[in-house]
């Protein structure tokens, strides 16, 4: 994924804590990876893991293929 890590301040609980996806915001119950590490820097450095969906599953699904004409 090249999106941008957001920052670890600005993130819903559920997100920094590892039981959504940080993307999309999604339930991990059915499990996940690691998505890297959101930090930040205002006053104190702060750091957290965060998780994305599993691949093909959430926004880690594959896009339908356009319709051909």
């Amino acid at each position: 994924m090249s999106w941008e890590m957001p920052d670890a301040w600005d993130l819903p609980r559920a997100r920094y804590s590892g039981w959504a996806c940080v993307w999309c915001g999604a339930s991990l119950a059915q499990g996940a990876t690691p998505a890297g590490r959101a930090t930040s820097e205002r006053g104190e450095y702060y750091a957290v893991d965060v998780f994305e969906c599993l691949p093909g599953v959430g926004c880690m699904a594959p896009s339908k293929p356009a319709p051909s004409t």
